[in-house]
C-alpha cells in the first residue's frame, strides 16, 4: 500500500528542480478525483493559455473550485498554482514541439487518431523518462552472451510483445522460442540451464504461470529478465528487472498504451544485443534481409549484399 501511494503522489518539486508537468499530468491522472481530471482537461485543451490564466479563471474554465485547482497541482508534484504554471511554460518551451503536432485536424477522425497516437508517444517519453538504463545494460549483456532464450508472456497484449521480442531477436543469430501457454511455459523453463535466458513480459506482473516458469527457470541456473511491474510477483523472480510503469486508460475503447511502452523497451534491447554480437549478428540480420526480399517483401540493396543470391533477385511491383 506505501508503494501505491508514494507512486500515486509524486514528490513535490523543489526550486533547483524542473519537472515535466506535461508528461507527469498524463501519469497521475488516472489516479486523480474526477473533479481535478476536469482541470487536467481544461489545461490539455489549450497549454499556452492555462499559463497566463489566475487560478478563478482556470477553476471557472474546469468547472470546479480553486482549492481543487490547488490539489491538482500538489498532484502534479507543484506546491502551488504559481508553481504549476511556471513548470508548465518550461515545459512547453523546451518541448513544444513535440506536444503540438505540425497539422490541426478539425475532423472527428483526425481528433480521434491524435488522441491515440498521442497516448502512444506520450507512453513511449514516459518509459524513457524511467528507464533503468543500468538493468537494460544488463540485459543486454546476458542476452548477447546466451545460449539460448525463451520468452514468456500471457494475455492480449503480452502475448503480441512476446512474438514481436522473438522476431527481433532470432534474426540475430540466436535460438530463441516464445510460448504464450502456461503449462509449455512451465515444461520450458524446466529445460533451461546455466548460460541459458528467460525474458518474461507482463504488464500487470501478475500472470500466476508466468510467474512460476520464472522461478523454475531460476531455480535451474537460467537467468530471468523481466519486464514488468515492479513489487509484482514475476518482478520479484526476476534476476534482472526492467521497471516499465504506464497507466491505462478509463476508455477501454483505446488501445492500451503500455504496448508502445514494452515495444520500445525491447527494440532497444534487441538493438544494444545485435550491437554486442558485432559482425556476426550483422551478417545474420543481412542474410535475412536480401532472403525476403527475393519474394518480395523487403526492399533489396545489392549495394550491400554483393552475394550471388542478391543478384538473382528481380524487382517487385
Amino acid at each position: 500500500m506505501a508503494a501505491k501511494t508514494a507512486a500515486s503522489h509524486p514528490k513535490k518539486a523543489t526550486q533547483s528542480e524542473v519537472i515535466d508537468v506535461v508528461s507527469r499530468m498524463q501519469r497521475v491522472e488516472n489516479d486523480m478525483s474526477p473533479a481535478e481530471r476536469q482541470v487536467v482537461r481544461a489545461v490539455r485543451n489549450d497549454y499556452d493559455a492555462a499559463t497566463r490564466m489566475t487560478i478563478a479563471e482556470l477553476a471557472t474554465l474546469a468547472g470546479v473550485s480553486q482549492p481543487t485547482v490547488t490539489r491538482f497541482c500538489r498532484s502534479v508534484g507543484c506546491a502551488s498554482f504559481r508553481e504549476f504554471k511556471v513548470m508548465l511554460a518550461t515545459t512547453l518551451t523546451v518541448a513544444a514541439a513535440y506536444l503540438r503536432p505540425e497539422r490541426q485536424f478539425s475532423d472527428d477522425i483526425g481528433q480521434l487518431a491524435q488522441s491515440v497516437m498521442t497516448r502512444a508517444m506520450n507512453a513511449m517519453r514516459d518509459t524513457l523518462n524511467a528507464l533503468d538504463t543500468e538493468a537494460v545494460g544488463r540485459a543486454i549483456d546476458a542476452l548477447a552472451n546466451a545460449r539460448r532464450i525463451d520468452i514468456y508472456g500471457q494475455g492480449g497484449g503480452s502475448a503480441s510483445l512476446v512474438e514481436d521480442a522473438k522476431l527481433r531477436l532470432f534474426r540475430i543469430g540466436i535460438p530463441v522460442s516464445a510460448y504464450t501457454d502456461g503449462h509449455q511455459q512451465r515444461m520450458s523453463a524446466a529445460t533451461l540451464t546455466q548460460g541459458d535466458v528467460v525474458i518474461a513480459i507482463s504488464n500487470s506482473g501478475r500472470s500466476k504461470a508466468v510467474a512460476e516458469a520464472v522461478d523454475i527457470a531460476h531455480s535451474f541456473g537460467a537467468t530471468t529478465i523481466a519486464l514488468t511491474r515492479p513489487d509484482t510477483p514475476i518482478a520479484q523472480g526476476a534476476d534482472i528487472l526492467i521497471p516499465i510503469v504506464i497507466g491505462e486508460d478509463e476508455n477501454v475503447l483505446i488501445p492500451t498504451p503500455s504496448r508502445y511502452a514494452h515495444m520500445g523497451v525491447i527494440d532497444t534491447i534487441a538493438t544494444g544485443v545485435a550491437d554486442r554480437k558485432g559482425p556476426a549478428a550483422r551478417e545474420t540480420l543481412r542474410r535475412v534481409r536480401y532472403t525476403v526480399a527475393s519474394i518480395g517483401i523487403a526492399i533489396a540493396t545489392p549495394s550491400t549484399d554483393p552475394t550471388i543470391l542478391m543478384k538473382t533477385i528481380k524487382p517487385h511491383e
